[in-house]
């Protein structure tokens, strides 16, 4: 046994201080954590971050950059509240990081499990050894630094207002999270990065709850067919006796058992694949490319997203059902063979079962025809909505109707056909078995020549398969053409999702690196004959184009409409990456340096039809460019760049403030306000290249001599793009 899989017993020997990882070795300590998670695998030789590095935006990268080299995903975890429960919640390890004020030096703390009470927890110390220690001492550790309210004066309003002791702490570190000149602790949940669906599943223990679903429908299926046995030889055989009836009833019971921890392993399960499909699918969507996302529009995204639900729903109800029905359908095979006429009924399943396939491809046909008039209209409807102005202006009153109208037509017409075929599945199919299964045992019932109990076994096979072809019917069948439906609607979502970045096993590059142009060594961005061409374009929008930037410089680019600024100014940001030729940003190509870190370096403000006012909070809409949530330094400036950019005003009209809902379904932001908020976010990010493409078109000529002093100041290295 290694030194690192050894666990010291006593928390009274090793404290959290001396259990905790200096800045100087996290990179170490990262390792240590990916050795632990992924032993196979053989991760690269990391450096350390400055010894003096703080809680930060050049924290968060060289932590996330480090993982990311060692096969580790990294999600951000809310530590306002800290405590070990409360990190730990959704597993381990998880990486702490705690600014000592006094000392003047940031400490790492990595934390692995804790045990059901939450009071001891399993940390991996600085000697690489595993250590519990008491959860309370823990958080202590990592609070000591806060100052909340006045004790007094808060005891008195929690007392007034019913809180429970457990509820007043924790909105006593709720509000001192901010109270106090120390910083929260920042945390980072640590998983293994895997790219396919099913190795997430794997790691997310589906296969022990396939297992548990499995067994016990495979012991309940046994149990029901038992006690069919049992209760219909002793009934027709004329001597239903007490024993024979506890007997049966002791089945059932073991039948109800075994079929509830079925039902609770499939639930589970079900509850694993519909997270990870909805989380598969966020990923697809924010890996999408921005002009295909433009190209299709609005509406088909949200027909997408309609579908992406019938998807989900199937794995939450209909998966689960499904694999019920091919046990039972396995079972009621079987059982059939132990009846009366088993040859006649295996050859009647099989036909039933072709005709169920059949009946199934022409309800998928018919929901097809359906999904697709209903996604045609949900398309026109929302183009409608979003540009009816237009509409309006354009076309007579009676004529703005004409296309609902043959949509919604065309959609009653598939609609019907839809039903007609549902009605005729849930018909046919059961209903349609149990007459020729009971059919079938009437000449051997009729002549007496079947014994009793075959005749039993038979007529309970008979209902077993007819329950099954019921739920196949009514639940499964629909559900099954319904998610195969969302599927080839997802199909793109779950293929972008899939895609690795190339090179990611040769990324050597941090963010704490220094590179040949912080030296001044060479220009920041140095772009060697870059071209760039549409998909389904033949001639490029650029070609041939050198450019070369250098720290502290300001550019103005000019062009007229077409002449591919725009499209310059997105490669600059690493929106769009160069068909060929050579960009390279502080020495580093898109490869070496990641995309995601491309465009934290250099920070692009679209043009306003591509920026994106969220329905959130203005203080939200402007903090993610940093982190979320901000602490109290970000907040002040947050509102000091706010000020610089004349949003005073606004912000003092709306009632919440900064906490003001804005967006679509809130405040309604002017296009100059809103691309002044953009601009604050772009400035809030701790960038080496900001570029501004048409973001002063909307505002007036005082309001741009204020924003464009302001963004100068702010701005280390600026291209501003603009018409000629």
């Amino acid at each position: 046994m290694s030194a690192r899989d050894q666990t010291t017993g006593s928390a009274a020997r090793v404290s959290p201080a001396s259990a905790a990882w200096p800045a100087g070795r996290l990179g170490e300590a990262l390792l240590a954590v990916a050795e632990r998670l992924l032993p196979q695998r053989r991760a690269p030789r990391l450096s350390d971050p400055p010894a003096d590095i703080a809680d930060g935006p050049a924290l968060s990268g060289f932590v996330e950059d480090a993982a990311y080299q060692v096969g580790l995903e990294v999600e951000a975890v809310d530590a306002r509240v800290v405590t070990v429960r409360g990190l730990l919640a959704e597993g381990g390890p998880v990486l702490v990081a705690h600014l000592d004020s006094a000392a003047g030096k940031s400490q790492f703390l990595v934390l692995l499990a804790c045990d059901r009470r939450g009071a001891v927890a399993e940390v991996l110390g600085a000697d690489r050894g595993v250590h519990r220690l008491a959860a309370a001492e823990i958080d202590a550790w990592l609070d000591h630094e806060k100052r909340g309210p006045d004790g007094a004066a808060f005891a008195r309003f929690c007392s007034a207002a019913g809180l429970a002791s457990r509820d007043a702490e924790k909105a006593q570190r709720i509000l001192g999270s901010g109270a106090g000149p120390g910083r929260p602790a920042v945390g980072w949940a640590l998983h293994p990065a895997v790219s396919r669906l099913a190795e997430r599943l794997q790691q997310s223990g589906a296969s022990r709850v396939v297992g548990t679903a499995l067994v016990s429908y495979l012991v309940g299926f046994a149990l029901m067919v038992g006690s069919w046995w049992l209760l219909g030889a002793a009934a027709l055989q004329g001597h239903l006796e007490q024993g024979w009836l506890w007997a049966w009833a002791m089945l059932l019971l073991t039948f109800v058992a075994c079929r509830g921890s079925g039902a609770w392993a499939a639930g589970r399960l079900a509850v694993h694949v519909g997270g990870l499909v909805r989380e598969r699918l966020l990923e697809g969507i924010l890996r999408l490319p921005a002009d295909q996302v433009r190209v299709q529009g609005v509406g088909h995204l949200l027909g997408t997203v309609l579908e992406a639900d019938a998807l989900d729903a199937f794995a939450r109800t209909g998966g689960p059902v499904l694999f019920a029905d091919a046990f039972q359908l396995s079972f009621g095979a079987v059982v059939l063979v132990l009846g009366a006429a088993p040859i006649l009924h295996l050859a009647l399943l099989v036909g039933w079962l072709l005709l169920a396939a059949g009946l199934v491809r022409r309800l998928y046909r018919r929901l097809l025809d359906w999904a697709d008039a209903r996604m045609a209209l949900t398309d026109e409807l929302v183009e409608t909505m979003v540009g009816y102005r237009t509409l309006a202006a354009q076309q007579p009153a009676a004529q703005q109707q004409e296309g609902e109208d043959r949509g919604l037509a065309v959609y009653a017409r598939k609609q019907a056909a839809l039903d007609s075929e549902m009605a005729r599945l849930s018909v046919l199919l059961p209903r349609g078995w149990l007459v020729v299964g009971v059919a079938a045992l009437a000449p051997g019932f009729a002549a007496g020549s079947v014994p009793s109990g075959p005749l039993a076994v038979s007529l309970g096979g008979v209902l077993l398969v007819y329950l099954a072809f019921r739920r196949v019917a009514l639940e499964t069948g629909p559900g099954l053409a319904a998610a195969f439906l969302g599927w080839g609607r997802t199909r793109s979502l779950f293929k972008a999702a899939s895609q690795k970045h190339e090179g990611a096993e040769n990324v050597a590059v941090l963010s704490m690196d220094v590179d040949e142009a912080s030296a001044g060594r060479r220009g920041l961005l140095v772009g060697r004959d870059v071209s760039f061409s549409y998909p389904g374009r033949l001639d490029p929008v650029l070609r041939g184009c050198n450019i070369e930037i250098w720290r502290r410089q300001r550019i103005l680019l000019e062009g007229a409409s077409g002449s591919g600024k725009s499209t310059l100014g997105a490669l600059l940001c690493g929106l769009r990456q160069p068909s060929g030729g050579l960009l390279l940003l502080g020495g580093f190509d898109h490869h070496s340096l990641r995309p995601e870190r491309w465009r934290q370096r250099a920070v692009g403000v679209p043009q306003s039809h591509e920026n994106h006012i969220l329905s959130a909070p203005l203080l939200f809409n402007i903090a993610m460019a940093r982190r979320w949530p901000p602490c109290r330094e970000d907040e002040q400036e947050i509102g000091s760049i706010c000020r610089e950019l004349g949003l005073s005003d606004l912000i003092a009209r709306m009632p919440g403030g900064l906490q003001q809902m804005v967006g679509d379904s809130g405040w309604q932001l002017s296009q100059g306000e809103r691309s002044r908020v953009c601009v604050a976010r772009a400035l809030l990010q701790q960038a080496d290249l900001r570029v501004l493409d048409e973001s002063f078109a909307t505002l007036d000529p005082e309001t741009l001599d204020q924003v464009l002093e302001c963004v100068v100041r702010r701005s280390e290295t600026l291209v501003v793009v603009s018409h000629a």
